[in-house]
């Protein structure tokens, strides 16, 4: 997508951004998100620090919907047969980028969008989000804007009026606002706002005591000696003061609870007595219900995952549609990536091979340009395989030889020895001493090298 040249609505400056006006959902699933987030076309004046969105003419094509919605921003201000011809083009752009046989009537039938909200609304009625749906995430939006005004003596109070409606669906919508917020002291006082309420709700007293029964089970679990068995484990569960325990110790230990376990307690349920069988064919119950819905969590789990990817391999501007992905970014998702990358290379498709790639690539780069410049300098110093190289970059860090760095080289030298890697332990122990030697040094020199 190229830059555009475009002014700020605030002051008239020269901005050079990229403009979104064609919003093609099949083609680029993260434009959607960008729409819908409110980040589409967004826009920050360096010169006088005027924030919003671009208005601009804008066209979405969903074919999966059979929806084709336009919006001309009234403020633009253009005759109609210009703006006719602005939208024309959009569509005609959209329409060009199907095959024939999937151009239907209703790409010759766009729906009109008065405002961007009307936009909003149509795209979430599509998605089968109704106008009560949606009116009531206003109410829980104005609900937070309410906390954010309550002053600390007065949060018991808000919450015992409002307990009902701070719900889980409250804070899940609270911390999706924590982590969009740009504003560190405003996303550190909504933090701080929201831990203080939690233990004056319903559902933050439901929650911390759940953190107690997981911290009760793990802390039984660890005191089994090891190896850990099937046996041990079912004695545990059978042993737990309740119900909730049994829940979380299986939760826990869910890879143990295998058919072999299953069938240990068959068979414990065929020599028991009343009433003990019956207390554990209820446990067995309990327990298969447990492990079926890990187990389809797990599932859709990869199934998200594996939409995000497919979005990726799609994506026109694959560092923007990364952005909006990144949150969903963890440990599972990484192993699809590195999953479908061996997969790729298995069956010889070097087009999605090479986009894997430069998806591994780019998203490693997004990550490490995320940390803080300590932790980027100690992450290339570990990197290095030469140690002299190593010393070298250590030499060259700055302000960012820090303690971020210090305690990830001490830390990362205290693994590799747990792990039995001497060699390597001493090698990063070396790098750490060094490291304590340069900022010493530096220190002592006023802060120049």
């Amino acid at each position: 997508m190229a830059l555009s040249n475009v002014r700020c609505p605030n002051c008239q400056s020269p901005l050079s951004i990229r403009v979104e006006q064609l919003i093609d959902v099949e083609r680029d699933p993260g434009a959607k998100a960008r729409l819908l987030s409110g980040s589409l076309n967004r826009v920050r004046c360096p010169s006088c620090g005027w924030e919003g969105q671009l208005a601009t003419p804008l066209v979405y094509h969903d074919p999966g919907h059979e929806l084709l919605l336009t919006y001309m921003p009234v403020e633009i201000n253009l005759p109609k047969a210009e703006q006719e011809r602005l939208i024309g083009q959009l569509i005609n752009q959209a329409i060009t980028q199907l095959p024939a046989e999937r151009r239907k009537g209703y790409l010759f039938q766009p729906q009109a969008a008065l405002t961007t909200q009307g936009l909003v609304e149509r795209i979430l009625a599509a998605d089968g989000i109704t106008h009560e749906q949606l009116e009531e995430q206003r109410t829980r939006v104005r609900l937070l804007e309410a906390l954010l005004r309550t002053p600390p003596e007065g949060l018991a109070a808000f919450a015992a009026q409002h307990d009902a409606e701070l719900d889980e669906t409250f804070f899940q919508l609270a911390t999706v606002s924590l982590q969009a917020a740009r504003d560190e002291r405003a996303a550190r006082a909504l933090s701080e706002r929201l831990e203080a309420v939690l233990p004056h709700t319903d559902y933050g007293r439901r929650i911390l005591a759940r953190e107690v029964e997981v911290r009760s089970a793990a802390e039984s679990l660890s005191q089994l000696k090891e190896p850990l068995t099937r046996e041990a484990v079912l004695d545990l569960i059978l042993q737990a003061p309740s119900e909730e325990r049994q829940v979380t110790l299986a939760s826990l230990a869910r890879p143990a609870l295998d058919y072999a376990f299953f069938q240990a307690l068959s068979e414990r349920i065929e020599l028991a007595e009343a009433p003990e069988k019956v207390r554990l064919a209820a446990v067995r119950q309990r327990l298969l219900q447990v492990t079926q819905d890990i187990d389809a969590a797990q599932e859709a789990r990869v199934a998200d995952a594996g939409k995000v990817l497919q979005a990726l391999l799609q994506a026109e501007d694959l560092d923007q549609a990364l952005k909006q992905a990144l949150p969903g970014v963890d440990d599972l998702f990484l192993s699809l990536l590195t999953a479908n990358l061996q997969a790729a290379q298995q069956r010889g498709d070097q087009k999605t091979l090479q986009r894997l790639m430069e998806i591994d690539r780019r998203l490693r780069e997004i990550i490490q340009e995320s940390l803080p410049p300590g932790l980027q300098v100690a992450q290339q110093v570990l990197d290095e395989p030469d140690e002299a190289a190593a010393q070298r970059r250590l030499d060259e860090a700055g302000e960012a030889l820090d303690d971020d760095l210090l305690n990830t080289l001490l830390s990362m030298a205290q693994r590799l020895e747990s792990s039995g890697d001497a060699e390597g332990a001493a090698r990063v122990q070396r790098l750490h001493r060094y490291a304590v030697g340069v900022s010493m040094r530096r220190k002592m020199a006023g802060g120049k090298a």
